[in-house]
């Protein structure tokens, strides 16, 4: 009988019962590395199985290829790094270690988890942003999540920053992903799928979007094709029409809709949407509603997964940052309203439960009193601050809302690295930096809401590449806010392009003049 438990409250109280340490590691199975010692293991400790992909915040504390040994109350002992090559001797040692009780000296760990013990880097300016930048394209990225922010911080250098490297990089990495796949044969190679990190919908939804947003900066037929496929994929595998949300896997035997999977879904088919692929949007639109309507708590934020078995865990930065974005990305290509408020509420969840209060920067997780000690340890991930922080931006932009500057200028400050050698780690904070940097691209669309040609014209202008556009949405009747910004024209509608000052620049009435229009209002910056 295997001698391992998944991560549980129950667990926990077990080991207390026994007077057993606790041996955590990551994975839905046991660790190979583990094998041979299940015995030892069962004899000496409380063994216990954390699956990344409903516990992320439990398995960004432990670690890939390692195990983590814990007291009864759950507080860090001992790591034990995997392959151990005296793996008996090891575990009876560390579980003689942690069973002796902890120096007096050594305070209880606060409960709340809110201010952290580690150095803090320098505001990330300009200099420090172009040096990741610059190294970006000699970079390599393990795992798929790491990969992604490459990936997407590669799009950003060359087409924000004109990188040539960069480019040349991107179509390297992007041509490795795609050598040898056919859609009709074989699923799209996925970097490290399975592995301890993302699920098979996210790393889906995000390929989708990238290939987009390449297609959109190089106009390459062969990202386009590539990207349409995955969404094609995405809504007919990973969609579950029952309960209108997508799956964690296509054909599982106990359903789960994440969250985050969820969210990064909407945001690749809302791209998809812009470039007419058929029923993305409607299929967007109902993932939106899941997350909105099925897993979201106004006092304990977003639940991060619906089905499967264990506990129910709320609150946690990556959920609540992906549906966020998601929900700007909604309202920049819709113009609804709600959309834009929803992602406002969560972002003041994001500031008001994970707010790192001495240094800046989001928490990954909202502590609870029960929680174990390993999960009070505060922890703030670059990657998921990127995007809580490109939300900031955003809404700092569409709320007109001046305290979200302050709180993401702060945000870089508190979540940039103390040691920045490891560029993709960064990649997503200088993405960030850079598009706070450059300012925003300000378009002002003058027509009703779900008009056809108003609907064209914002197709249009999601079909580049823009990600500092901002989009404002002016009814044709509000002729003060018209003259005031002297938006007059002959027929509406029209997508006006202005500068910072809201000063017009350009305007174009057909889909076919959007990117001359864009083009204008780059080179008046």
């Amino acid at each position: 009988m295997s001698p391992w438990a998944a991560w549980s409250q129950e667990a926990f109280a077990r080991a207390r019962t026994q007077g057993k340490p606790i041996l955590a590691a990551l994975g839905p199975l046991p660790p190979r590395d583990l094998a041979q010692a299940e015995s030892e293991i069962a004899r000496s400790f409380v063994a216990i199985l954390a699956d990344p992909q409903t516990r992320p915040d439990v398995a960004a504390r432990i670690g890939r290829g390692r195990a983590v040994i814990l007291d009864v109350d759950g507080a860090r002992r001992a790591v034990l790094t995997l392959p151990e090559p005296a793996l008996g001797a090891a575990l009876a040692r560390l579980a003689l270690e942690a069973g002796t009780p902890r120096p007096a000296s050594t305070p209880a760990e606060a409960w709340t988890g809110a201010v952290r013990e580690t150095p803090l880097g320098a505001a990330p300016d300009a200099a420090r942003v172009s040096v990741v930048f610059e190294a970006l394209p000699k970079s390599g990225a393990e795992g798929t999540s790491r990969l992604l922010d490459l990936v997407e911080a590669l799009l950003h250098a060359a087409g924000e920053r004109g990188d040539a490297a960069a480019r040349a990089a991107l179509t390297a990495v992007l041509e490795a992903r795609l050598a040898g796949w056919d859609p009709a044969r074989r699923p799209f190679p996925l970097a490290d799928e399975g592995a301890a990190e993302g699920s098979p919908v996210s790393a889906h939804a995000r390929w989708a979007r990238l290939l987009w947003d390449a297609h959109a900066l190089t106009g390459e037929a062969r990202w386009r094709d590539a990207a349409a496929s995955l969404s094609e994929r995405l809504a007919r595998d990973f969609f579950d029409s029952t309960l209108d949300a997508f799956r964690r896997e296509p054909s599982p035997e106990c359903a789960v809709y994440p969250a985050e999977g969820n969210a990064q879904a909407a945001i690749a088919l809302m791209r998809a949407r812009a470039f007419n692929h058929p029923g993305a949007g409607e299929t967007a639109e109902k993932a939106l509603a899941f997350l909105q309507m099925r897993l979201y708590d106004p006092l304990l934020g977003l639940l991060h997964a619906r089905g499967g078995d264990g506990e129910k865990v709320y609150g946690l930065l990556g959920d609540a940052a992906w549906t966020a974005l998601a929900f700007t990305d909604a309202f920049l290509l819709t113009g609804i309203k709600a959309h834009r408020e929803f992602a406002d509420a969560m972002l003041r969840f994001l500031f008001q439960e994970l707010w790192e209060r001495e240094a800046g920067g989001f928490l990954d997780r909202v502590s609870r009193a029960d929680d174990p000690a390993i999960l009070r340890e505060p922890h703030l991930d670059p990657a998921l601050n990127a995007v809580a922080l490109e939300v900031c931006l955003r809404l700092h932009h569409l709320k007109g809302n001046h305290n979200y500057r302050r709180w993401l200028e702060w945000g870089l400050r508190g979540a940039w690295p103390a040691a920045e050698a490891d560029a993709p780690r960064v990649a997503g904070l200088a993405r960030v930096a850079g598009l706070h940097a450059r300012g925003r691209m300000d378009f002002e669309l003058v027509g009703r809401l779900g008009e056809a040609k108003a609907s064209a014209l914002l197709a249009a202008a999601h079909r580049l590449y823009l990600p500092r556009k901002v989009i404002s949405f002016v009814d044709p009747d509000d002729q003060d806010y018209i003259l005031a910004h002297r938006l007059e024209a002959e027929t509406y509608p029209r997508l006006f392009a202005c500068g910072c000052d809201l000063r017009r620049i350009a305007d174009a009435a057909e889909p076919s003049g959007v990117p001359a229009l864009a083009a204008a209002l780059r080179e008046a910056r």
